[in-house]
């Protein structure tokens, strides 16, 4: 039977046409589309179109960059062309085969902290001449000079090879100039994306005057200075669409001279990180760029309600807008942003002062089918403010609430689970009210019925329910028949256990209803049984569930079979272990990030599991897992081929140098490993101190 499946139905596949071929890989993403790739050449060859190259990305990290050794050497001998190349910390020495191979499809070019020398980047860029972005980050050594883009022979070379770049970035350089910026600038004049984050800007004019003297032509060596980046904007209005000076000393006055620009008609404008932005700036700008559609104040402390009521009534066509840890914002400010009907992506986060009152009245208030991303982590919720978020946004593809710590509750997660079906990226870190019951929705129907018809009202302050007598009251209709049927009731018997003692024992006899049930003749998944599973959210790539303590093996069993899922983090979850494991390598295979971090009951079986199915696993953390040993480093040395970040920190059992035992991963670059000596709490931790001097003796 195996051979007629492979001669009669194998060949069919390898000789479909080219076009339809291409259609198919158009609904996968890059992850997968990169996978198929390597199934046969033709399928290759499909992957090789123009749309599908700039999803990839040819990175280089921490390596030596020689055209004669590898992985340069075996690059050169690929038919395969990039359009994205990123080199991160890596030392230059020949780079003219590279650059002449793959050079004319290269369009976007990062350099990041890199020791990189003048004549390597000239040489460089002369071979780009379809460079659409460059972004050179950090690179200290190359700016260091002040001699970079002086007039020379391969000037006209340069300015015929950057004529096209409309991306620039140049970012984190401490040693950035005027002169420097202005011959940079002057290379690009189709320039719409500047990016000055991080760099060392003066925006105070008294500097200007001390290195501009009567006002000269020449631009100065020694200091970067707002009044000339502001001139090169002002002449490159037409054309300027995004800005970033995020992490820089920008003040009210420098927005006031930017909203003076008429025909500067922006489109985005990042100040991540300004602490010097006043009221009267941020009013200027929101006033005179009705254009902006991108905003992003995060950590910007002197954001204030009034900005933001002036930003919601000034900027209607805003689709994004970020302001993640402004504590100055209140519920009154929150509540204005409802105005903002074109809104997809929107960070409230780590706001103190609001609530889920300022929620439910503002954004949350009316039904909303344009926003796509909600970030709402570490907010004073309710779960009223939770169920009106999944009630009122079906479209939404990520949402975040993360250190929402009394708010989500597992009736919030069901409602999640009913309505947000399309879901791709859910964080739920430190939500540790959630179960198994919640995620299996076993136990549940009965209780979203009831709210959904108004019979039961939630309060903002929620009693815990993880006492014996409520999951009982859950889950005993279920069973038609009490949990605690086979244990002996002593009404009169006082506990002398522990609140924590009392907690794990209440875990315990939780964790076994809930297995009795699942393993019980009249459960039936495809009819979920009885609320709604996690299984609903078939697109779900991304899962994070940290810290969620009453999650255990029965959740991984009976609910995961999410085919798409990418990255999970299980981070302290003390419940989950080797026999939970086993289903989720088995019923998520698409797995690339998987974070076990100090989750003790995990062993050398749960770590053989997970490298023997799980194929295309890149990110494996496994910090503080005392019961893994050696035997973990030998099954991921043997089976997982695709590894490239492992993190064994904290596992007292391995050798002390676990990088050596998987030495023959070709794809590891990165092993994060404790240093040698003895562990907290072993013998020879606390290192004796010496014995102090002797007394001088009187004479």
């Amino acid at each position: 039977m195996e051979q007629y499946f492979i001669d009669d139905f194998g060949p069919k596949y390898s000789n479909l046409p080219m076009e339809i071929l291409v259609k198919i890989f158009g609904y996968l993403n890059p992850g997968d589309r990169f996978a198929v790739g390597l199934t046969c050449k033709r399928w290759l060859e499909a992957t090789q179109y123009q749309h599908f190259i700039s999803d990839v990305c040819l990175s280089f990290f921490k390596s030596h960059f020689n055209d004669t050794t590898s992985p340069v050497s075996e690059l050169l001998k690929s038919c395969r062309q990039f359009q994205n190349i990123c080199f991160t910390q890596v030392e230059f020495n020949e780079i003219e085969q590279f650059f002449t191979r793959f050079g004319y499809h290269i369009q976007d070019l990062n350099i990041k902290v890199c020791d990189i020398r003048e004549k390597t980047f000239i040489i460089m860029l002369m071979m780009v001449p379809n460079l659409r972005t460059l972004r050179v980050e950090g690179c200290r050594e190359l700016l260091m000079s002040g001699r970079l883009f002086e007039p020379g022979p391969d000037h006209q070379i340069l300015a015929c090879t950057l004529q096209n770049v409309t991306t620039l970035s140049l970012g984190y350089n401490r040693y950035l100039s005027d002169a420097l910026f202005k011959r940079i600038v002057s290379l690009m004049p189709n320039l719409e994306d500047l990016n000055l984050s991080g760099c060392s800007i003066s925006f105070h004019k008294g500097l200007y005057r001390k290195f501009y003297p009567g006002r000269p032509d020449d631009a100065s060596e020694n200091v970067l200075t707002f009044h000339y980046i502001s001139q090169f904007i002002e002449r490159q209005a037409e054309k300027m669409k995004k800005l970033n000076f995020s992490s820089t000393l920008i003040d009210g006055d420098a927005l006031e001279v930017l909203a003076r620009f008429s025909s500067l008609n922006l489109e985005s404008f990042d100040l991540n990180s300004c602490d010097q932005l006043t009221n009267p700036g941020i009013t200027a700008l929101a006033q005179s760029k009705f254009t902006l559609q991108h905003l992003d104040f995060s950590k910007s402390v002197r954001f204030t309600d009034t900005c933001l009521h002036k930003i919601c009534l000034h900027l209607p066509n805003l689709v994004s807008l970020k302001v993640r840890r402004c504590r100055a914002l209140t519920d009154l400010g929150i509540i204005e942003i409802v105005r903002l009907e074109k809104l997809q992506v929107l960070d409230i986060s780590e706001c103190e002062s609001v609530t889920g009152q300022g929620v439910i009245k503002g954004i949350a208030s009316k039904f909303n089918s344009t926003l796509h991303e909600l970030y709402v982590s570490a907010l004073n919720l309710c779960e009223s403010s939770v169920t009106k978020i999944a009630e009122n946004f079906p479209s939404l593809r990520v949402l975040d609430l993360s250190y929402c710590f009394h708010s989500v509750s597992d009736l919030c997660l069901q409602i999640i689970f009913k309505n947000l079906i399309w879901l791709r990226h859910l964080n739920l870190d430190c939500c540790d009210k959630i179960s198994d019951s919640a995620m299996t929705g076993v136990g549940m129907l009965q209780k979203v019925q009831d709210f959904e018809s108004n019979k039961t009202t939630f309060t903002q302050n929620v009693a815990s329910s993880s006492s014996a007598s409520e999951q009982n009251d859950q889950i005993s209709p279920i069973l038609n028949r009490p949990l605690t049927s086979n244990i002996p009731e002593e009404p009169l018997k006082i506990s002398l256990r522990s609140k924590a003692e009392q907690e794990i024992v209440n875990d315990a006899m939780r964790k076994r209803a809930m297995m009795e049930i699942c393993q019980h003749k009249e459960f039936h998944r495809d009819v979920a049984s009885t609320g709604y599973s996690i299984e609903r959210l078939k697109g779900l790539r991304v899962l994070r569930l940290s810290q969620c303590n009453k999650l255990s093996d029965i959740s991984l069993m009976y609910a995961f079979n999410l085919k798409e899922l990418k990255e999970i983090s299980l981070a302290k979850c003390q419940q989950v272990s080797a026999v939970g494991i086993k289903s989720l390598v088995q019923n998520c295979p698409s797995l690339e990030v998987v974070d076990l971090s100090e989750c003790h009951n995990v062993n050398d079986k749960a770590i053989e599991l997970i490298a023997m199915h799980l194929r295309r696993l890149q990110t494996l953390s496994l910090e503080r897992c005392f019961q893994l040993s050696d035997f973990s480093l030998d099954y991921i040395a043997i089976h997982c081929k695709a590894l490239r970040i492992l993190d064994v920190r904290g596992c007292r059992n391995m050798c002390a140098e676990p990088n050596l035992r998987v030495i023959n991963v070709p794809t590891l670059r990165t092993v994060h490993m404790s240093k040698p000596g003895p562990y907290m709490g072993e013998p020879g931790y606390f290192v004796k101190k010496p014995p102090p001097p002797p007394m001088p003796k009187r004479i």
